[in-house]
């Protein structure tokens, strides 16, 4: 029988979600070897091996690099330009003296020009600037790397529903080996019987055509518990033999109050701190900005613009800019990053939302699942005392074969019942501490 695991679209874990992982036997760091796999070990493995726990490292160094571009604004700037030119007039100087002096010859500037120049500037003051841009990019970081722990925190509950089918499945065929071997032992008595002449040929007839249909069972049931672990394997990424033990947790939660310790929750916080950074870097935008500058080069003409020679120049200076007014800009930058910060607000009050509810929705299954349990248990006592009444039954010819394989049929299904409800209840309980954040 399979156990239909449904998807949560959001779990998470609290306080008493750490008490069921304290009674869990601790794993060694690899599988080699081992006989026994517990939840925790399991979601190690997940998170450790799947492909998006690499972009930690690399998103830390993609920060790194933008950082150490932005610290180079402090560094001294230089420039290597070139021009040359030509112009339709040129600067003419025209002295007249009284005659008869001859009138002065002035120098005649070409109407081309060249300059090479080598511009060095140094930021004073950026206005702050630069260590705003730096701020951004540390939030940049510890949102992306958030997010993506709060995508590995999601492998948990696929953990949950690949562990827990291999576990019904286990329990599963424990119960078909268990009724294979009543009825192997009570085979063994009719044929001594059949031998007196006691009991009909038919009636273990009936038998060996149950044990064959249990057997055909065991073969489907091997199978599928050969993909279940295969499935395991390859989602973990280790190699899991179908002979370890799967060490299921007994989860205890006495309905206790609603806490969020989701991962989203922390990216929402870190986005509005990010746009807060922002919104600050906005205002630096009207401070005024200081830098040293020099400019050294070689052109015809120099600074003496009556010289018609290449002539060496330099210059050194200090140059301060400031705008004042920007038709607004800033201030709609401003009220644009408010807005976003308001649909922050709004996205992270629907998550929360919707994870109370599918909380208030997995007590209700841990509520119904405890209650069904109680009388599962009764119900296996019940069958239990039926099932050795129709073997004596049997044994005196009061019954058929075939009546009392029907109650050992349902002894066998009621104690399933009881394997699928408990596990239905540990189920229950992992996907309301996931929904918390508290696995």
């Amino acid at each position: 029988m399979n156990l239909k695991m449904q998807r949560n679209s959001k779990p998470p874990l609290t306080v008493a979600g750490y008490c069921f992982f304290l009674a869990v036997v601790a794993l060694p760091a690899t599988l080699s070897g081992q006989d026994t796999l517990t939840l925790p070990e399991s979601y190690r493995l997940a998170e450790q091996n799947y492909p998006l726990a690499g972009q930690v490292e690399l998103l830390s160094a993609s920060n790194s690099l933008k950082i150490k571009n932005l610290n180079k604004n402090y560094l001294p700037q230089l420039t290597v330009n070139g021009q040359a030119t030509w112009q339709s007039d040129v600067t003419q100087v025209e002295i007249q003296l009284p005659p008869p002096l001859p009138a002065p010859e002035m120098p005649v500037i070409s109407k081309d020009m060249y300059k090479v120049t080598f511009d060095i500037s140094q930021s004073v003051w950026d206005g702050n600037v630069t260590r705003y841009q730096k701020k951004v990019e540390t939030m940049n970081l510890q949102v992306d790397q958030t997010n993506i722990q709060a995508q590995l925190y999601q492998l948990k509950e696929r953990v949950n529903q690949y562990f827990l089918v291999v576990v019904l499945l286990n329990e599963n065929e424990k119960l078909l080996n268990s009724t294979k071997s009543q009825l192997q032992e009570k085979l063994g008595e009719l044929e001594a019987g059949i031998l007196y002449g006691a009991v009909l040929q038919s009636a273990a007839d009936a038998l060996r055509a149950e044990l064959i249909s249990l057997d055909q069972r065991l073969d489907e049931l091997r199978i599928e518990r050969s993909t279940a672990y295969h499935m395991l394997s390859d989602f973990l990424s280790s190699d899991i033999p179908e002979t370890t033990i799967l060490a299921l947790p007994e989860a205890l939660i006495d309905d206790p109050a609603w806490e969020n310790r989701r991962l989203e929750n922390e990216v929402f916080n870190l986005q509005q701190t990010r746009l807060g950074i922002m919104r600050n870097m906005v205002t630096t935008k009207w401070n005024p900005k200081f830098y040293l500058f020099g400019q050294g080069g070689i052109g015809r003409p120099g600074l003496n613009m009556l010289s018609n020679n290449f002539e060496p120049f330099g210059i050194v200076g200090i140059k301060a800019t400031w705008i004042p007014w920007n038709w607004n800009a800033n201030k709609n930058e401003k009220k644009i990053l408010e807005l976003q910060s308001g649909i922050v607000k709004t996205q992270q009050s629907a998550f929360d939302r919707n994870l109370k509810v599918q909380s208030d929705r997995d007590l209700g299954e841990i509520r119904k699942a405890r209650a069904v349990l109680g009388k599962d248990r009764e119900i296996i006592d019940l069958r239990e005392k039926i099932s050795d009444a129709a073997s004596h039954q049997l044994d005196n010819g009061v019954i058929t074969s075939s009546d009392y394989v029907n109650r050992l049929t349902e002894e066998r299904q009621a104690k399933l019942n009881y394997e699928i409800h408990r596990i239905q209840l540990i189920k229950a309980q992992l996907a309301y501490l996931f929904n918390q954040g508290k696995l």
